[in-house]
């Protein structure tokens, strides 16, 4: 087992339904209940990233586990009348060639979108598309949020095609879904850590809905599912999913008053709270719960329609049947700006971090004498390498991919036959949580290099240094203050353009609680802004399919720029050299060596290089 660190889920049965069965079970079902198809998310009842393959309906239906990609199960008439496959499943650029390498084409059609089109667009489209074959369609409310199903309903509503929720998880008994159990304690982080009390996050949560709602805080119930929004407000942990230090439930909050539901599947979790003595914590008990709403007199829910399912709202519509319902959560804003405490756990994260990467990137260059290692052992060496600085669990699934594997961008299958081979790239993209909870993350690649004889081609020098170019574009730039996440992505893509190469993906994702998170982002079509004390990575690529791949991510804070005014400049919070056998100095810029010089000579101080730097 790979993940050996303190919250692993290593006992975990292993769960390999077959595709086929699946598909016949949810297809007689279907029939019983005369739907044409269903929508099929990547997500549980939590709007979660990261979801377990035994918590997966698509997984069970397709065979793939990436942490996006949706879509649409198809009756046995309707898959015959459009001449397809059962199950329509659409992913984005990351996973093209992991879903093409993980679906059976029989079972399973791939639609592989391109940059910056979103998934649920194209899934809409595609069933609005197909209309007069797909009249009556079902989807699973407990795992659709409320803007997915908003834009459902939009997008076919001209052709008038006829919707059914379906919130007593009936998809999951059909295919006979294993569901996620987890009993790990809730707990709680003092505030000299996060830089905030549960207090004072309540009164801040309730001063913004008052101002952006007009109305009495006592009027108000704001909701979440999100794990990272109430492991915030909460100052609360509990490592209750593989790759995420927060923990499920849902928060409701009206006024002082708070309470915390633990659904099916964590109602066995003890709560160990005691800073908010105003919290009731519900167990798995609807009716108590509607109970407690019950007593407030609210006439507005507000909630993000992005992070909640609707099976929720639905049920609240039941105890405030007039209560105005309105798409709104400051907690979003409220994290992505990091107090100095969190900053300096980052910091302190991210050291320990990087010198665990340094560690196991010398030793998947260099290897051992007379040894032969494996993808396999590359993922346990970094795990074990962050386990005795202090990590107690992985922020995702590690990446230790070799050779044309690298080239997959978010390879997540280390294998142990897959040998580690001279002149051959090697790619690690990891991250690890510490004791306060906040993610890391960081992309380091490598020549494979036992021999000293070992020299890198001219595509690979030449991908790799454009990458390097390119992320040194992202991290020393001072940026206008007013830019917007795309403004920051376009920058950085348009280096690799410059030399005829770009990635199906975005330049880089907020990271806090998770390792993605909501926010500043750089990518295509992102409008939030570049906030003050916000972190973020800077991670582009470039990916030959079937020869290797290179990916540079450092992760940065942003500033207020102290030499520019109106201007913002990113502190770096990785220190891990760069693989100079793969660096074409002649393509380098004067400002490009004089950066690398200065961030090789910190990487040697603190003895985080991979190989001599010939600048120094």
């Amino acid at each position: 087992m790979i993940d050996r660190l303190q919250y692993n889920f290593s006992d975990l049965a292993a769960y390999e339904p077959s595709v086929a069965q699946t598909h016949e079970r949810l297809s007689a079902w279907l029939d019983r209940i005369e739907l044409d198809a269903l929508v099929v998310t990547s997500q549980d009842e939590f709007i979660s990233e990261y979801v377990p393959r035994r918590n997966s309906q698509r997984f069970a239906l397709t065979g793939f586990d990436g942490s996006a990609g949706s879509g649409v199960f198809l009756s046995a008439a309707a898959a015959a009348k459009i001449g397809s496959p059962r199950f329509i499943l659409f992913v984005d650029g990351r996973y093209h060639l992991q879903a093409e390498s993980q679906c059976d084409p029989a079972h399973v059609r791939l639609e592989k979108l391109e940059l910056g089109v979103p998934i649920w667009t194209a899934l809409v489209d595609w069933v609005s598309e197909h209309a007069s074959v797909l009249r009556s369609l079902g989807y699973d409310a407990l795992r659709v949020s409320v803007a997915q199903r908003d834009r459902l309903y939009e997008g076919t509503r001209e052709a008038a095609q006829r919707w059914t929720a379906l919130a007593a998880r009936e998809i999951d008994r059909a295919i006979a879904l294993p569901g996620w159990q987890v009993e790990r304690p809730i707990f709680e982080l003092p505030e000299s850590l996060t830089g905030v009390s549960v207090t004072a996050n309540i009164k801040t949560l309730n001063d913004r809905l008052r101002a952006e709602l007009r109305a009495p805080k006592e009027r108000i119930c704001w909701l979440t599912c999100a794990a990272d929004d109430i492991g915030y407000l909460l100052n609360t942990r509990g490592h209750h999913m593989p790759n995420a230090s927060s923990h499920l439930g849902y928060l409701f909050v009206i006024g002082d008053q708070a309470a915390l539901f633990l659904p099916e599947g964590c109602e066995r979790c003890p709560v160990e709270l005691e800073a908010y003595p105003k919290l009731q914590v519900f167990r798995n008990d609807l009716a108590a719960l509607g109970r407690f709403l019950a007593l407030f007199d609210v006439d507005q829910v507000c909630y993000s329609a992005d992070a909640v399912n609707c099976a929720v709202p639905d049920a609240l519509r039941r105890i405030w049947p007039v209560a105005r319902h309105t798409n709104f959560s400051p907690v979003e804003a409220m994290r992505a700006s990091k107090t100095p405490q969190a900053l300096d756990r980052f910091r302190d994260a991210f050291a320990r971090s990087s010198a665990a990467i340094a560690q196991t990137m010398r030793w998947a260059k260099y290897g051992e004498p007379g040894a032969r290692h494996s993808e396999y052992d590359l993922a346990r060496r970094i795990n074990d390498a962050y386990g005795a600085r202090g990590a107690v669990g992985l922020t995702f699934t590690t990446i230790a991919a070799h050779g044309p594997n690298s080239a997959l961008a978010h390879y997540a299958a280390a294998s142990p036959d897959v040998m580690l081979e001279d002149g051959q790239l090697v790619l690690l993209d990891s991250g690890a949580y510490y004791e306060s909870g906040f993610a890391t993350d960081c992309t380091r690649v490598v020549l494979r290099k036992t021999e000293s004889s070992t020299t890198a081609q001219p595509w690979q020098r030449e991908i790799y240094t454009i990458a390097l170019k390119a992320c040194i574009k992202g991290l020393v730039t001072r940026f206008p203050a007013n830019y917007k996440g795309e403004d920051v992505d376009k920058a950085v893509r348009d280096v690799c353009r410059a030399h005829g190469y770009d990635f199906n993906h975005g330049t880089g994702h907020g990271i806090g609680i998770h390792v993605h998170e909501g926010g500043v982002r750089f990518a295509p079509g992102s409008r939030y802004g570049l906030v003050p004390n916000a972190v973020v990575s800077v991670e582009p690529g470039i990916y030959v399919a079937g020869q290797g791949g290179v990916r540079i991510e450092n992760v940065v804070v942003i500033h207020p720029s102290s030499r520019e005014r109106g201007k913002v400049e990113f502190e770096n919070l990785v220190t891990v050299g760069y693989d100079w056998d793969l660096i074409d100095i002649d393509m380098l810029d004067e400002d490009e060596r004089a950066y690398l010089r200065e961030y090789e000579q910190r990487c040697a101080e603190l003895g985080n290089s991979i190989t001599a730097c010939p600048l120094l």
